[in-house]
């Protein structure tokens, strides 16, 4: 569903009814009419509240737009104040817009064309353009929207940092979910409020709209809460930390790769904070500094006064001679120019992307583009919600794919969705992990056959004499990605092995899929005998394998499910699991284009079982093993065959070894064959329960790093 004619823009104001005026008449100048204004007041004064009131009503009259004016009582505070406005609104998008901040003219319609055309997320947040006097704005009539996938920018920002309420639009299902802004905070409450409708977006798996600067402008003046609130923001973010620390933690895969990754998050904040403080002290008076010393006894570490006295207090006694003199700094130009580069420029003019896929931290692309999606670089990345857009485009370019040693997951996720005469360029430095001739090997590795090369930017003499050279390569798609890519899902084949002799595991297995199971399924059970109680289930049938029981024939068990699934999906497991609803929720947002995938998996006790395995070498001998970071990846990787996620086209190609019995390995064989081939193995983010699991005491977690294999 579209978005249009479905905007609700939320003006909280306090006083400053000159600022305000200004704020108005730049919504009064927007080009659309689609849309309604919601001015929401806590003014202390009187005659502000009327000033206010009747300048709503004036615009109303001459607009002839929906406009409302919410007053309930004075001083509510920032939350308080912008909530009443945003519960007031009635549209499907809602959008923030402080009363001195401004908005270019054609701000709400480009900001309403982009829900029309990304109708599947939810939150758009941009940059500002800050300024002083409005004939200092430069609007840019058409900044660049960057699809960002949340988590990856939730966990390198949110603890340092936060989106600008003036510049952030969110669904009504969005807030109607995370609710409004906490009223007990004054200067923090917008930062968690964020962070919020970030952490839905991660649940839901949808990417956000992150845009560049150029929609609206941020005022800077001595009286904004950013200068006067500063003992606000430094306690409120401690209280977001600990409340993070307490709420977030390393077992949230869509987070936090471990724990070392969720304490850098927060050690981060605390720096951030601190570095903070003793910046905003620096620009107080010298009278305020003194009548601050209790506060910094009170509330600050003897180190961190120390760095105060010794950072901060020289500038405010600094300024504070200067005032007294009548002197003011005198401002120094730079002397330096930009270094040019001394590498000719890869990028050439006339081949103008209608797509660029790149990491948070890559090199951003300069040349014109319709889309940018942002992805992270690493095992998490997952372009599903993405695949028509990636689809549709002709000419895409994919930035810095070795950016960090997962440049083989990066490859081959971002080549699955092209189609066929669409041109794919990579523009990138050499590095330590992949250079440009390397990328050649990995595409053929990952899809061999599908890419011709049809331009490189420089001859490989030159590159190498260069030593660290930037380039530029090319290719055209030749034929769309293999079948189990691409091909529907047409429902799930829950293939289970058992004796028949845990019937209440079994029972459970098969109520949590009848319970949870929201797609068309059939549950197949292989034993080496009939089992009575589940004659007449329409959703049950039976397969008799008895041959060489004695040792175990898994192998066959599994080939046998795979050979008479009706359905594109199949789950092949033991009786000793359970499905969550996690587990079929998942591939909405995940998708089906994979072939083989390791499901998460949990003891009872939410105990991490064997779900994500690893064993060191190619497994021609009995070898250590291990659990990988959910985040993480190795060539060694296997999918443990307690459960395995197959797509049955990729089953016909890639069957079990039936030489193999069981406890001999085949799991990891099978998985070795997939690898050789060029092939990705997936993690599949959907949750499964197992009563026991005998193998995981003895597969401890390999710390994570993005640059080394094991």
């Amino acid at each position: 569903m579209g978005h249009s004619n479905r905007l609700s823009v939320i003006v909280p104001t306090h006083g400053r009814v000159d600022l305000f005026a200004k704020t108005l008449a730049s919504i009064e100048a927007q080009t659309c009419d689609d849309f309604e204004l919601i001015v929401t007041d806590d003014s202390a004064k009187p005659e502000d509240q009327q000033a206010i009131e009747a300048a709503v009503g004036q615009y109303r009259e001459s607009t002839g737009r929906t406009a409302e004016y919410v007053f309930t009582s004075p001083r509510l505070g920032q939350a308080a104040n912008t909530n009443q406005g945003m519960f007031a609104a009635t549209r499907s998008v809602l959008r923030i817009l402080h009363s001195d901040d401004l908005v270019r003219p054609g701000c709400f319609q480009w900001e309403i064309d982009q829900f029309e055309r990304f109708p599947e997320i939810s939150l758009l947040f941009q940059d500002c353009l800050p300024f002083h006097e409005e004939d200092e704005i430069r609007w840019i009539e058409s900044p660049t929207l960057r699809l960002v996938e949340p988590a990856d920018y939730f966990r390198q920002f949110l603890s340092i940092g936060t989106a600008l309420p003036s510049g952030m639009l969110f669904t009504k299902e969005a807030f109607d979910s995370v609710g409004g802004m906490r009223e007990d905070w004054s200067f923090l409450c917008d930062w968690e409020f964020f962070a919020n409708l970030l952490l839905r977006s991660v649940r839901q798996r949808e990417f956000a709209g992150y845009v560049t600067a150029g929609n609206y402008a941020w005022r800077l003046h001595d009286d904004s809460t950013t200068t006067t609130k500063w003992r606000q923001h430094y306690s409120e973010h401690a209280d977001l930390m600990k409340q993070w620390r307490e709420s977030l933690n390393e077992k949230d895969v869509d987070l936090f790769v471990s724990k070392a990754d969720f304490e850098n998050f927060l050690l981060r904040g605390d720096l951030y904070r601190n570095k903070r403080l003793i910046q905003d002290v620096s620009q107080i008076s010298s009278a305020d500094f003194r009548a601050s010393l209790p506060w910094f006894r009170s509330n600050l570490t003897a180190s961190l006064q120390r760095k105060i006295l010794r950072k901060a207090a020289p500038k405010v006694l600094k300024r504070q001679i200067r005032a007294t003199l009548g002197t003011t700094k005198l401002k120094t130009g730079s002397t330096s120019n930009p270094s040019s580069s001394t590498e000719p420029d890869v990028i050439t003019g006339d081949w103008i992307p209608d797509l660029v896929i790149t990491a948070l931290h890559g090199e951003p692309d300069a040349a014109p583009c319709r889309t940018n999606i942002v992805v992270p670089y690493d095992n998490s990345i997952n372009l599903w919600p993405m695949r028509q857009t990636i689809a549709d485009a002709k000419k895409i370019r994919i930035t810095n794919p070795n950016l960090n040693r997962f440049y083989l997951l990066t490859v081959s996720e971002c080549l699955k969705y092209i189609q066929p005469d669409a041109e794919i360029e990579f523009v990138f430095h050499d590095n330590q992990h992949l250079t440009w001739f390397g990328l050649k090997a990995v595409i053929n590795q990952v899809a061999a056959d599908r890419f011709e090369l049809t331009y490189q930017s420089q001859n490989p003499r030159e590159g190498t004499e260069k030593g660290y050279s930037k380039w530029s390569l090319r290719y055209r798609c030749l034929r769309a990605d293999a079948p189990w890519h691409t091909e529907p899902m047409t429902g799930l084949t829950i293939g289970v092995l058992t004796l028949g002799d845990r019937m209440e595991e079994l029972n459970d297995l098969i109520d949590t899929a009848r319970r949870h199971c929201d797609v068309p399924y059939e549950i197949v059970l292989i034993a080496p005998h009939k089992i009575e109680a589940f004659d007449g289930h329409d959703d049950v049938r039976q397969i008799q394998f008895s041959e060489r029981d004695d040792l175990g024939w898994i192998t066959r068990k599994k080939n046998l499910i795979c050979q008479d699934a009706a359905y594109s999906d199949i789950v092949v497991c033991h009786d000793r699991f359970a499905f969550t609803e996690s587990f079929f929720a998942a591939f909405r947002s995940w998708g089906w284009a994979y072939g083989i995938a390791a499901v998460r998996l949990q003891l009872p006790d939410g105990k991490r079982a064997l779900d994500w395995g690893v064993v060191r070498g190619d497994n021609h001998s009995w070898c250590q093993g291990g659990l990988l970071n959910y985040r993480d990846y190795s060539r060694f990787s296997y999918v443990p065959g307690g459960v395995t996620l197959i797509r049955k086209s990729f089953w016909q190609q890639f069957p079990w070894c039936e030489d193999l019995y069981w406890n001999e390995h085949e799991d990891v064989e099978l998985c070795r064959r997939i690898q050789r081939s060029g092939v990705r193995i997936s993690f599949f983010p959907g949750l499964m329960i197992t009563s026991r699991d005998r193998w995981v005491d003895e597969n401890p977690l390999i710390d994570f790093s993005d640059q080394d294999d094991l």
